[in-house]
């Protein structure tokens, strides 16, 4: 297939033009780039094209590509099977189904469980088909991982190795309950503190992937602002970055995260070094992630033990000893465990010479603590006035009695947001700030609660 563009001066067509002139513009403009869904109603409805390119056919959906396909005289459909399919949502899915099952329709019609390449590849099994072997992407030992497993060796790899780096690294966290919601804040931790420190973001193209929408809800917030781009492999598909960081997010790994197509994608994202961050909990589960963590391990790469924890690790089903021996050693002061185990931590600092002026009292009530209700609104004056609303900790001065630091625990369930707790939590967090008492919040999710509850008790003593 030739194409040859005039050389001579061409002529500019207004919108209008494109529909009522599309003969003179089409010689002019041979080529034309345009999405499925706009193809059909570029030109004129009497304009077939030569040719018609559909790239990236693995995530077009049939009823897009059959308008891109009604105005082809001959079609190249380019995709890859062992990559992922469109997105159908359930509204459409229900749809398409109804309609389906209304007609006596061959299999690879329906909408909702093929793309344009499927659907083309299962009607026309005898299409000529030509597989693109030469592989121009990925570091070689990146690339090899998807060529053993999901392409049986057919790839030809034509990157050379950079040794600038180490291609392939794994993460893994301390074990725990980390995944709450389809978000896991341990993950972003080890991410934001032990992972992105060692690169020069000013020089190096980081993005970081994951299976769910939340994990990237979270990880943009983590990183608003800078030049990291976070994203859910579906939307990373046909994109690349020099290093991509892939957060699977489950405590165990679920199907939705090990699909092969999922994971070829977001591996094969990454150019020079691909960082797999996995939670460190022992699983017998044989997995696609799993066989690429023993690839890693084969190879010689690293494997880097997270070094975060949390006091609230001891929570994890495994660690009932463990949790009963902390809170045994400074007493049980609490029917909920998640605060037993903070007053033992808070104790254990203030353990700490540079600390030992301060002490700690439980559950005390803000009422006690304000001389006044002047500088609040009616809200906040009926919130800080109730005699169940309390501090979780409070740490004060033992020399002239006056409140330091306030402490909350918030355990992920009871407060997330949206709940009539989170609501609280913001008015509390403004009548401290009113009253300017320091408050320090920890999540049950969260980690390094000993390293931030002693910077902020330095903090509050300059």
């Amino acid at each position: 297939m030739e194409c040859k563009i005039q050389s001579k001066k061409r002529e500019t067509y207004s919108i209008g033009e494109l529909r009522s002139n599309s003969s003179e513009f089409i010689k002019d403009y041979p080529v034309i780039m345009s999405t499925t869904y706009s193809l059909r109603q570029s030109l004129s409805d009497g304009i077939s094209y030569d040719y018609v390119i559909i790239d990236e056919s693995s995530q077009v959906d049939l009823a897009t590509g059959a308008l891109a396909l009604s105005c082809a005289k001959r079609a190249v459909i380019v995709g890859d099977l062992k990559q992922l399919p469109n997105v159908v949502d359930a509204v459409s899915k229900e749809k398409a189904d109804l309609v389906f099952d209304s007609f006596n329709l061959p299999e690879f019609y329906r909408y909702s469980n093929h793309s344009l390449l499927s659907s083309i590849m299962e009607c026309f099994p005898e299409v000529p088909k030509t597989l693109l072997r030469e592989h121009y992407r990925c570091h070689p030992k990146i690339i090899e991982f998807c060529n053993k497993k999901f392409y049986n060796n057919e790839l030809i790899v034509l990157t050379e190795q950079i040794d600038q780096r180490a291609p392939l690294v794994v993460y893994k966290t301390t074990p725990g309950n980390h995944a709450r919601e389809r978000m896991n804040q341990r993950q972003i931790d080890t991410i934001e503190q032990e992972i992105i420190p060692k690169e020069r973001l000013e020089t190096v193209d980081l993005g970081i992937v994951t299976p769910y929408r939340n994990q990237t809800d979270a990880l943009q917030k983590a990183f608003y602002g800078t030049k990291i781009k976070a994203d859910t492999v579906d939307k990373f598909q046909g994109r690349e970055n020099q290093i991509i960081i892939l957060s699977t997010v489950d405590n165990e790994i679920s199907d939705f995260t090990d699909n092969p197509n999922r994971l070829n994608v977001a591996v094969s994202r990454a150019i020079e070094q691909l960082i797999l961050v996995v939670n460190g909990n022992d699983s017998e589960k044989d997995s696609n992630i799993a066989d690429l963590i023993r690839y890693i391990e084969y190879n010689n790469f690293s494997v880097v033990q997270s070094s975060l924890n949390s006091v609230f690790d001891c929570l994890y089903k495994g660690y009932e000893e463990k949790r009963a021996e902390i809170i045994s050693k400074s007493g049980r002061v609490s029917r909920f465990d998640s605060e037993n185990l903070m007053y033992a931590l808070i104790k254990d600092v203030l353990s700490d010479e540079r600390f030992s002026k301060y002490d700690i009292l439980l559950h005390f009530p803000v009422r006690s603590l304000l001389k006044d209700f002047s500088k609040l609104n009616e809200r906040e004056k009926r919130y800080a006035s109730h005699p169940l609303t309390h501090l979780d900790f409070l740490i004060y001065n033992k020399l002239g009695k006056s409140p330091v630091l306030a402490i909350e625990v918030d355990g992920f369930e009871y407060h997330r947001p949206g709940t009539q707790q989170a609501e609280r939590d913001r008015i509390k967090d403004r009548v401290l700030e009113k009253y300017n008492l320091p408050l320090l919040r920890f999540a049950t999710n969260g980690s390094n609660e000993k390293i931030k509850l002693m910077e902020k008790l330095s903090e509050v003593r300059s």
